[in-house]
């Protein structure tokens, strides 16, 4: 009797703890969604995002991430006002002018450290520096911040702005260089130029020679009621890219795969130019990649204002944080 009531007992036991243990054919949780907007077409400062999709490093932080380009410029800070996107890529000078009106939005994360515009011009025609540009024709691409910043270039040399014309073709710098249409143009050293160097040989001035802060002309940012609903969320996305670009900094052929395979028309051989002119600056002399540098923010802050493109009085820290950030996931490799 005794001994059938310990082997009901151990029996009872045993199944009281059965069901307290994992199940077999139990779904694992659901990943959270997240909509990355760009703030362009897919190149080869994004590549991070790319690879920490490939080598699932988004999927280990429980995230489903799409990873959209923008239709137009306009698009990536339209649809994150609208709470459509819960991660979105602009310029610094973008998103300050926004939330200088007043939009809830802040930076959480910097794609890279220097700025990438630049003027840039073939090699023959023999422009070395700003004062160069006397009586030449450049092209600008129609935005604000690109004619404040080639006139602080011709000033900081000690040359007359008004001696230089300025013409507004759009987006196709390169082209535009190639075929001799322009004398110079404004673009991203980091896109363009390589571009036009592809076909000839190519100078380059950039704008941080030029007496500019060394800030990030790429900011990740968020909206500011979703970092307060999802902190949580903001880290692991952050961690898991910050993992894709410190791949891509430290293995390029693996990252340069990884994009290639998941854009189309882009190979590796092509992307490869790209990533090497960029790569040097994505995290620069940062303690960790991603890293906002808030005195840096406040400096740029003062150059906006003295070129007179817009007059923001903010302390950086109400609009960029660097709390978000695991250090160890950007360390230097």
């Amino acid at each position: 009797m005794r001994r059938s009531i310990a082997i009901a007992l151990a029996a009872a036991v045993g199944a009281l703890l059965g069901g307290c243990g994992p199940r077999t054919g139990a779904k694992a949780p659901a990943a959270r969604p997240v909509r990355v907007i760009l703030d362009y077409l897919p190149n080869a400062v994004h590549i991070g995002f790319y690879q920490a999709e490939a080598a699932g490093y988004y999927r280990s932080e429980g995230l489903d991430v799409r990873i959209e380009a923008p239709t137009s410029t306009s698009d990536t800070l339209r649809l994150m006002a609208a709470g459509q996107a819960e991660f979105g890529i602009v310029s610094l000078l973008d998103f300050v002018n926004v939330r200088a009106k007043g939009e809830p939005l802040k930076i959480v994360m910097a794609l890279e450290q220097r700025p990438l515009a630049a003027i840039f011009s073939l090699a023959k025609k023999g422009i070395r520096r700003p004062s160069d540009l006397r009586g030449r024709l450049v092209s600008l691409t129609g935005v604000l911040s690109d004619e404040a910043g080639v006139k602080w270039m011709i000033r900081h040399d000690g040359a007359d702005p008004a001696e230089v014309r300025l013409i507004n073709i759009g987006f196709n710098s390169a082209q535009e260089v190639i075929a001799g249409n322009v004398d110079a143009a404004f673009g991203f050293w980091s896109q363009d130029a390589v571009q036009a160097n592809l076909h000839q040989p190519t100078s380059v001035l950039r704008l941080y020679d030029y007496g500019v802060p060394p800030y990030p002309e790429l900011i990740v940012f968020v909206r500011e009621d979703f970092l307060a609903r999802e902190p949580d969320t903001v880290r692991r996305f952050l961690r898991a890219t910050a993992r894709g670009y410190t791949d891509a900094i430290a293995r390029p052929d693996t990252a340069l795969a990884a994009m290639a395979e998941r854009v189309e028309g882009e190979t590796v051989e092509g992307l490869r130019p790209y990533l090497k002119a960029v790569s040097p600056v994505l995290q620069a002399d940062a303690p960790y990649y991603g890293y906002v540098n808030l005195p840096v923010l406040k400096d740029y802050l003062e150059w906006v204002k003295q070129t007179g493109v817009i007059d923001f009085h903010a302390d950086p820290s109400t609009f960029a944080t660097d709390d978000y950030l695991t250090p160890s996931a950007g360390a230097k490799p």
